[in-house]
């Protein structure tokens, strides 16, 4: 009970307890000093990585956005040419339609010819 009064003044090392063992307590304390300033130097360490991590990141992005704008003047330029393939695709549409009826004249003419030739005589031979 008493330890428990002496820890809640504040008192941690010292005391009648201690004693001789007071090389001891300022050794514990001397060694997690030294923990303290190892995990301090981590940290800096830590910090110096993430600034790193953080500049190749920034770089990575910087040249995203540089070929996120590439590819949008790429792709403007491949909406261009599906535009022009889909006017000249429209234009064969029409050709083609043209040449159908040509061919439906053809028939026409061919039935035409098949009937003037049926009704032509014979030559003889």
């Amino acid at each position: 009970m008493r330890q428990a009064a002496e820890l809640a003044t504040g008192r941690t090392v010292g005391g009648r307890d201690y004693g001789d063992n007071m090389a001891d307590a300022n050794t514990r304390i001397d060694s997690l000093k030294e923990d303290i300033r190892e995990i301090g130097f981590s940290v800096l360490d830590l910090q110096a990585k993430a600034r790193d991590h953080d500049a190749k990141l920034e770089q990575i992005l910087a040249t995203q956005v540089a070929h996120d704008a590439r590819f949008d003047g790429i792709d403007a330029r491949f909406d261009g040419i599906d535009g022009r393939l889909d006017a000249i695709d429209t234009r064969f549409d029409a050709v083609d339609g043209r040449l159908d009826a040509i061919d439906t004249r053809f028939d026409q003419i061919d039935v035409q010819l098949a009937e003037v030739l049926a009704r032509l005589p014979q030559r003889p031979d």
